[in-house]
């Protein structure tokens, strides 16, 4: 159960990541992360052990995989339907979750969008501020860097359609958020434009499939 939950922090923490390019970007990104668990179940070092300091992550249209540094080793694998599947080092079953239903119980209150000075990587970021039922967001991005937010207005999970709809498919390039589970800091840190082939993306077979609770 203690893996389940700390997939879930992983997956939570995935969707409020992004990427960018003039066009729908298409290649390989790199993150630098700080994950603070709020329940108590780990510490902050603990934290750090398992969940890791960095990320990579590849997008291809409706497809996105990404891969945390933690001893975990959490692998996410979304193959461009609805279903999120995500393997944890040592595991012998694969976790999963249906992103297109409405069944995250966090929903958004207000939000405002604001002029900032903070730029990444050479790119001005505009700021789109959220407040929820459950704490905020702060979703830095360009809209020149995005992807298509067709591919992504059913991916509700994460709050993932609300963000690309109001940027119009911009995705962020620093994300804070503070909910009442934990507080996530992840900033953009490199970019790999490149066609990516689609056997990337293909979950493990022959591991068993297990559905993560909603609670």
């Amino acid at each position: 159960m203690k893996k389940i939950q700390i997939a879930f922090i992983s997956i939570t923490l995935l969707f409020h990541f992004s990427l960018f390019s003039q066009e729908n970007f298409e290649g390989i990104l790199k993150f630098k992360i700080k994950i603070q668990d709020k329940t108590g179940k780990m510490s902050d070092e603990q934290s750090k052990m398992f969940m890791g300091t960095k990320q990579i992550y590849y997008l291809k249209g409706k497809k996105y995989k990404s891969e945390l540094d933690g001893i975990l080793k959490i692998i996410n694998y979304h193959e461009g339907k609805d279903t999120l599947f995500t393997k944890i080092n040592g595991a012998d079953n694969l976790l999963y979750t249906i992103t297109s239903k409405e069944k995250e119980k966090e929903k958004v209150i207000s939000y405002v969008f604001k002029e900032t000075d903070s730029i990444v990587l050479g790119y001005q970021c505009e700021l789109l501020e959220v407040k929820t039922n459950k704490g905020y967001h702060q979703y830095y991005f360009n809209k020149d860097f995005k992807s298509d937010k067709e591919n992504y207005k059913n991916h509700k999970l994460g709050l993932w359609s609300f963000f690309t709809n109001k940027t119009g498919g911009a995705l962020s390039l620093i994300s804070i958020s503070d909910t009442e589970s934990s507080r996530n800091y992840l900033k953009l840190t490199a970019i790999e434009r490149k066609s990516l082939n689609d056997t990337i993306f293909i979950k493990p077979k022959n591991l068993k499939l297990v559905e993560i609770p909603e609670n």
